[in-house]
């Protein structure tokens, strides 16, 4: 009898789990992986990791201990594109020159081309880019960093690049702007009303 209530017990937490926590689970993984451009665009503003340096290419950068920079495109502009969208990249060992084009994002038939900030030579390419509009890595393959790149004249670029509340500040204004603008170009701002 001890042993029937016990695989009773048993089967009662199994079934539990199966049909009550499972599906809490996988709905919990949904809504963390959730595709591209259906991410909060804010969420490219609240959770900017501390020693990113941001450029009005809307691209990013981070000083790495050998001086070089590891680099990719803002999230606020992954964000706004939405996904799932192409990118295109520059490949290892190529120069480039600052206001050349650096990355083109293509979605359906529509490309949009980043400007390089810096001159320099790339040095590692992500092959396998997250393309996420939130911060999940500036380093590491998992990451949204593009290139690696060794820069020609750094302390040249830095003093006109934004960091910390600065860059926190430029993306909440970049972020209203374009927000004013698209609501401005649908009529009035009546967007979303009911």
């Amino acid at each position: 009898m001890v042993a029937l209530l016990v695989a009773l017990t048993i089967l009662g937490f199994l079934a539990l789990d199966y049909f009550v926590l499972r599906p809490q689970r996988r709905a919990a993984e949904a809504a963390d992986a959730a595709p591209l451009g259906l991410v909060p665009v804010t969420r490219a503003i609240d959770s900017m990791p501390n020693g990113v340096f941001l450029q009005p290419t809307y691209t990013w950068s981070r000083v790495l201990a050998d001086g070089d920079l590891a680099m990719g495109v803002h999230p606020l502009l992954l964000g706004l594109v939405g996904g799932p969208l192409d990118i295109e990249l520059l490949k290892n060992g190529e120069r480039v020159e600052k206001g050349a084009p650096f990355v083109r994002l293509r979605k359906q038939d529509r490309r949009l081309t980043v400007r390089s900030p810096v001159s320099g030579t790339v040095t590692d390419v992500n092959q396998a880019p997250s393309g996420s509009p939130v911060w999940n890595g500036t380093v590491g393959p998992e990451g949204n960093w593009l290139y690696r790149v060794r820069p020609d004249r750094l302390a040249q670029e830095i003093p006109f690049w934004l960091i910390a509340d600065q860059a926190r500040d430029w993306t909440r204004r970049q972020y209203e702007r374009i927000r004013n603008h698209l609501l401005a170009a649908v009529g009035g701002g009546e967007i979303g009303v009911t």
